[in-house]
């Protein structure tokens, strides 16, 4: 999964684009593509870590850059765009959203506003944050610290731009899927904005479950 994901990075690249790789310690011939690649990545680091955060909150304290994109194994990355991000730079937005395809045949539109109450509407492998107002990921949790860091940088009243546009390409399955989803959901949701709102996540979550077994029976499988 991390040759594909390199090449399309690989492919899209230009000077501006600072290519920084962090590695769990693998020990499956990972270190090797590193070092083969040495002339194309402006940094990497192999080696043990407490989980997908962690790594993350690495590749952030490596960065330079004025915008940092995380991708992840198996993710597909389409295009750079270059222009929208100068001109955000240049107008001091601090997050740039853009559309991500979900296994190969669904388009995610990022969405703003009182939607980030209750559900994580930035995708991650979709948006570009401004790394001097990243707060960081706290690694106590496993699935949505990204919507942790998402609902944070609205609180404080960061500057947002969406864009039409797919920028990257996802497939689900991982571990962002059933009752760990559903229960990170709600601890988020509870610390940032209190109890007030999970009586609303959890009715679409049951909605979601009905509307995917309801397909399921009359199409012979989800949308």
């Amino acid at each position: 999964a991390l040759v594909p994901l390199m090449e399309s990075i690989f492919s899209h690249a230009t000077s501006d684009t600072e290519i920084i790789v962090i590695d769990g310690g693998s020990s499956d011939g990972t270190v090797e593509l590193l070092q083969s690649w040495s002339d194309k990545i402006d940094y990497w680091l192999s080696e043990r870590d407490a989980g997908l955060y962690d790594a993350m909150n690495k590749g952030i304290c490596a960065a330079t850059g004025e915008y940092i994109l995380h991708l992840n194994a198996g993710d597909n990355l389409y295009r750079i765009p270059s222009a929208e991000l100068m001109q955000c730079k240049l107008d001091k937005v601090d997050v740039v959203c853009f559309d991500v395809l979900i296994d190969r045949k669904r388009i995610y539109h990022p969405r703003v506003g009182f939607i980030l109450r209750i559900d994580n509407s930035w995708h991650h492998q979709g948006t570009f944050y401004r790394r001097s107002c990243h707060p960081g990921y706290d690694t106590s949790y496993r699935v949505f610290s990204d919507f942790d860091v998402n609902q944070k940088l609205y609180q404080s009243g960061c500057t947002v731009r969406i864009f039409p546009g797919t920028v990257t390409g996802f497939s689900t399955g991982g571990i962002s899927s059933g009752d760990t989803q559903r229960r990170e959901m709600y601890r988020v949701i509870r610390k940032n904005y209190g109890l007030i709102y999970l009586p609303i996540v959890f009715v679409r979550f049951q909605l979601n479950i009905l509307r995917y077994a309801l397909f399921s029976t009359w199409r012979g499988g989800p949308p």
